[in-house]
């Protein structure tokens, strides 16, 4: 009965999500259903550097740390339970691991139909713990606070300091991160297109112009055939890079006065947005950005549709050249400079892991859990996952497995940068750092404002579908105007009162 009545107050806190039936369908822990795949390893195998630096020495249990996980995969099935992915991060971390694994575009449901119900597993793997569920989980006390357990498991202190603090909520450790490059958005090319019409790498929005217009109309797959357009956008995410080049400020900026400045205020905000009006006007992107999901987009690529892509370049681009030995369509592909010397910069991280209190009930419980994590970060583990990627590299490319799904399960910087010595590799870690160096901060990283957090989801959606009207010509400049100033009423103003605050606080 207690076990019940704590389920049902949980609940209480996400009486406004829905719980879809078909979501909940298409992920489940027993691995029939093609879409979700349960992955529970046998491990038994000592970790390398398990125990590294932790105060609980011979006192701590020797056998494998059992960990129950909800995560996300990106690739088009879900890593196995005895496939390398789990195997070996269970033989590192000496741990037993039960994932359910859920498609990348039902995750978010996903994981509010299973906080709303709180039967939920040991450790939930979260994209942003910012959105407005989480934040009310946290302080409503579903997931342990860490900061007391730090000491006992030191590899979790041992993240990058701003990271941690970009993860921190109420100044509190809650997060154990799951590290990404500062820089991970760059524009991906197709080599040979370029090559077939004659251009090289652009680096200013002019030569990005006519490098799109080239692919449209200069028959960049030599096939004799008008059938190819520059750039490709999915789910109505714009890439926020294409901003960046005409110096719009990284979501807000700090005026001289100390106020808040919403990008969507700015001039050069809406310069952006006309040019990426223009190239839709002129075909230069898909028609049904707005709609089309990110796996079906990628398809106008692998099938000699599309040249261009502004997306994560660590992963994305090795899983174009994965997905290259089912298409049997190779082709070279390479990173721009920044375009126009500008980048924003972000978190540094894709979320991490929280661990649920409905779950793990007792600190006994919590240091089993936090065992595993600790192993994961060690150093004698970092060394093993970089030898797993480079061995995974030197197979042959039908038989590798996807090095994104493995980066989205390990709580680790060891593999955020590429470790092979390939041609691509090193062109990726060059770009990576070129990015990072000239990157532009987010003022409000690690600042959380409540009506931001109360009303996340309503300002973003106002502001979302007023850029794709805008974008596609159902409303002009005076449209978009009084779509900022109704985001400005329903809550912005006040969002920007609240960070502007909190900013000064943290001076």
């Amino acid at each position: 009965m207690k076990k019940q009545k704590m389920y049902k107050s949980w609940g209480l806190l996400f009486s406004s999500v829905l719980a879809v039936s078909a979501i909940l369908s298409a992920c489940q822990t027993s691995g029939t259903n093609p879409g979700a795949s349960s992955a529970s390893g046998t491990g038994g195998n000592a970790a390398a550097g398990s125990n590294s630096g932790s105060k609980q020495g011979a006192a701590e249990p020797a056998g494998p740390a059992t960990v129950s996980m909800l995560n996300v995969y990106l690739s088009n099935t879900a890593p196995k339970a005895d496939g390398p992915i789990v195997k070996e991060t269970e033989r590192i971390a000496n741990a037993k691991l039960n994932i359910t694994y859920v498609p990348f575009n039902v995750y978010s449901e996903k994981l509010n139909v299973t906080m709303t119900s709180g039967d939920m597993p040991q450790a939930i793997m979260v994209e942003n713990p910012f959105v407005t569920s989480i934040v009310n989980g946290i302080r409503a006390g579903m997931f342990w606070d860490l900061t007391p357990y730090l000491n006992e498991f030191p590899n979790l202190k041992k993240y990058d300091p701003q990271i941690m603090k970009n993860l921190s909520v109420d100044g509190k450790y809650y997060v154990i991160p799951r590290p990404r490059p500062l820089v991970r958005l760059a524009t991906i090319i197709r080599k040979d297109w370029l090559d077939n019409v004659g251009l090289s790498e652009p680096k200013t929005v002019d030569e990005f112009y006519n490098m799109l217009k080239a692919f449209k109309e200069k028959d960049p797959d030599k096939n004799g055939v008008n059938d190819t357009y520059g750039m490709m956008i999915y789910e109505n995410s714009i890439p926020t890079e294409i901003f960046a080049w005409f110096g719009a400020p990284n979501n807000w900026k700090v005026d001289d006065s100390g106020n808040f400045v919403k990008d969507v205020e700015t001039k050069e905000y809406r310069e952006g947005l006309r040019f990426v009006r223009k190239l839709y006007n002129e075909d230069l992107i898909n028609k049904n950005f707005a709609i089309v999901v990110r796996n079906e987009a990628r398809k106008d690529l692998y099938n000699n549709k599309v040249g261009a892509s502004i997306e994560a370049i660590d992963a994305v681009v090795p899983f174009y050249y994965f997905q290259m030995q089912d298409t049997k369509n190779f082709y070279k592909m390479t990173v721009s400079p920044p375009i126009n010397g500008k980048a924003y910069a972000a978190s540094g991280h894709y979320g991490g892991a929280l661990i649920s209190k409905t779950s793990v009930k007792t600190e006994k419980d919590l240091r089993q859990v936090l065992r595993y994590f600790n192993a994961v970060n060690s150093d004698e583990a970092k060394a093993e996952f970089v030898k797993v990627a480079q061995e995974n590299d030197k197979k042959p490319a039908a038989e590798q497995f996807n090095l994104d799904d493995l980066k989205n399960l390990v709580t680790t910087d060891a593999i955020v940068y590429p470790t092979g010595t390939t041609d691509t590799d090193t062109l990726l870690k060059s770009r990576m750092t070129e990015y990072a160096a000239i990157s532009i901060p987010d003022p409000s990283s690690a600042l959380i404002s409540p009506t931001q957090t109360e009303k996340n989801e309503q300002l973003k959606t106002i502001l979302t579908d007023a850029r794709a009207q805008y974008i596609m010509g159902k409303i002009d400049d005076a449209g978009f105007d009084a779509a900022v100033a109704q985001w400005k009423k329903v809550g912005g103003d006040q969002v920007a009162k609240e960070l502007a605050d909190l900013y000064k606080k943290s001076k």
